[in-house]
Order: structure tokens, then sequence, then C-alpha cells
């Protein structure tokens, strides 16, 4: 098992479809705050970091026990990628600290109902199966709206 594992959740402070969706209170924390304590309670974990632009995320993620790496704003826009941030944060990591993982964690802070044994669990699969990267999802069923600014249009079907 990897002992040098870091957990990098992605948290930009400008979001078209939800503003200000990782602040967004949910069972009486911020969304992102979810997922920094998954991320404090799966032991495999030896450092988590948020990558944002938005001082008030970067504050919520200090006092909730992350670290914060500021991100520059061409990798905050619309068309900036998850992957540009993870691959950002990692390389400022690299240079200002000579820091490399073993394992780099994903985690999306929008989704926050996961719990830190499926991160131990989806840790110990990468290993037993000696891979480079596992992708994890679970099914949403039933029909996905967007509310759009007449009405409500479908996401999930056509």
């Amino acid at each position: 098992m990897s002992s040098n594992v870091i957990a990098i959740i992605p948290a930009r402070g400008g979001s078209k479809g939800i503003p200000r969706e990782n602040l967004l209170v949910l069972g009486g924390k911020p969304v992102i705050e979810h997922s920094i304590e998954c991320a404090r309670h799966t032991s495999s974990i030896s450092r988590i970091v948020v990558s944002t632009d938005d001082p008030d995320i970067g504050d919520c993620a200090r006092k909730t026990g992350a670290e914060v790496i500021w991100r520059p704003a061409e990798l905050c826009g619309d068309t900036a990628t998850s992957e540009s941030a993870l691959v950002h944060a990692r390389d400022c990591l690299e240079t200002t600290e000579s820091y490399i993982p073993d394992l780099v964690i994903f985690i999306q802070p929008t989704s926050p109902c996961r719990q830190p044994h499926d991160i131990e669990k989806a840790i110990a699969q990468l290993h037993r199966e000696n891979a480079d990267w596992l992708f994890t999802a679970c099914p949403v069923p039933g029909f996905v709206w967007r509310r759009t600014a007449d009405d409500l249009t479908p996401v999930s079907y056509e």
C-alpha cells in the first residue's frame, strides 16, 4: 500500500450551473466540508489539498483541516478541466516542496455523500489490481432535470 497519498479537491469559485455550489449548505455545513472531512477520516490519505481561486472556499478548507493551493485564473474558467487543477496542484507541491505523492486521490467536492470506507476500498482495489488509475461512479436512477430561465430541461435522457 502507498503511504504517501494525497487527496486533491478542486473547488473553483465560479460556477454557472449552481452559483457558489461548493459553499452551499448541506446537512448544516458547506458542501466542500463534507469532502474534506471524508478525506480526513480516510486513514490511507496522508495529505489533503483544496485547489481554488476563491477566498471563501480557501477559508472554509483551512478551517476544516485542508491545505490550500491558489489556482491561477486561466485554470478557473468554464472551459478549465478538473484535471488541469489536479496537475497544477501536484506541480506546485513538487516545485515548492519537492513533494511527489505515491498516489493522487481526486475528490469531487460536489459529490458529498461518499464515506471514508468507500475511498479505502477504492485504494485497496487499485493496489490489488496493480492499476495506474481507478474511476468510481454510482448510478443515478430516474431522470435528471436542469432548471433553465424558462422551464426545466432533461439532462439524463432525450
